[in-house]
Formats: structure tokens, C-alpha cells, sequence
């Protein structure tokens, strides 16, 4: 029988490896992107739920972030496979993300990742710190741009 301790890491390491350096689209990092997004729409709470990919509210479901999002299903199905555990004994995988008082927390944010197995047990590190690491950017222009940009190369 696996060890379910062995699954208490995972929900940090997901949030770290999607806020972390090597997710970089365009001109910023997933951090950048959400954070300028939150900032533009005047967003207080987002929560990403990694299995189906989805972002609430559904305004920030833009390719950028809903790509590197995807990118955190097989790191799920790995962990689960090195310890020992079916592949669909993680039913609920979400980050939920508050962002602050912009006067006071300029680019830092807050998450709380929470995993739930088959059988109910919620995996939850508690609160991850997160910042922005670029400068700020109209997210919504970029998009445009990088669209724009790939259609001149097809």
C-alpha cells in the first residue's frame, strides 16, 4: 500500500513549478501574466483548477496561462506513478490565489494550493508567497502582439 505522506510535497511544488522562472511566455512569467491580468480587471481571488485546466474568473483563460496550466497534469500523474498510486487517485487539484492591496503589495501575491485524493484527504501546505517579476504589462495587448507575430511566420 503506498504511503499517502509521500503526497504532502505535491500541491507546493506545483504552485512553485507554475509561478517558477522556466514558465515564461512572451514577455513575462505565469506570475506576470495573472498578477497584470488580476491588477487590469480589478480581480481580488482567482482560482486555477489544474485537472480540467480552467481558470475562475473566465476572462483569465488565455492561452499563455492555460498553457503552462496543462503543463502541470503530467507532473500530478508522475508523482503519483513514482509512489505507487493509481493514476485517478487525485480527483480535485486547485490553487486558489489572492491578490492583496496593490498600495501595499506591490507585485507579491498569495496562494494556497489544495489537493484532494478519492477518498477525501485534502493535501494543503498553507499559504505560498509569490511575486511578480517583471515589469507591468497590458496583458491583453501582448496577446494580440504574439498572435500577430505567429501569423506573419504561417
Amino acid at each position: 500500500m503506498p504511503k499517502r505522506k509521500k503526497l504532502n510535497g505535491l500541491p507546493h511544488n506545483l504552485t512553485r513549478s507554475l509561478f517558477g522562472t522556466e514558465r515564461y511566455y512572451v514577455c513575462g512569467y505565469m506570475g506576470d501574466w495573472l498578477f497584470n491580468m488580476a491588477r487590469q480587471l480589478n480581480i481580488s481571488e482567482v482560482t486555477i483548477d489544474i485537472l480540467s485546466a480552467n481558470i475562475d474568473p473566465a476572462q483569465l483563460n488565455i492561452p499563455p496561462l492555460i498553457m503552462h496550466i496543462k503543463d502541470l497534469q503530467p507532473i500530478i500523474q508522475k508523482e503519483l506513478n513514482a509512489h505507487g498510486f493509481p493514476a485517478d487517485f487525485i480527483v480535485e487539484a486547485k490553487i486558489r490565489i489572492q491578490f492583496l492591496d496593490p498600495t501595499i503589495y506591490r507585485k507579491t501575491f498569495h496562494c494556497f494550493p489544495t489537493l484532494t485524493d478519492k477518498d477525501g484527504r485534502k493535501y494543503a501546505p498553507g499559504r505560498i508567497v509569490e511575486s511578480a517579476y517583471e515589469e507591468m504589462f497590458d496583458p491583453f495587448d501582448k496577446i494580440s502582439f504574439w498572435d500577430k507575430f505567429k501569423s506573419t511566420f504561417n
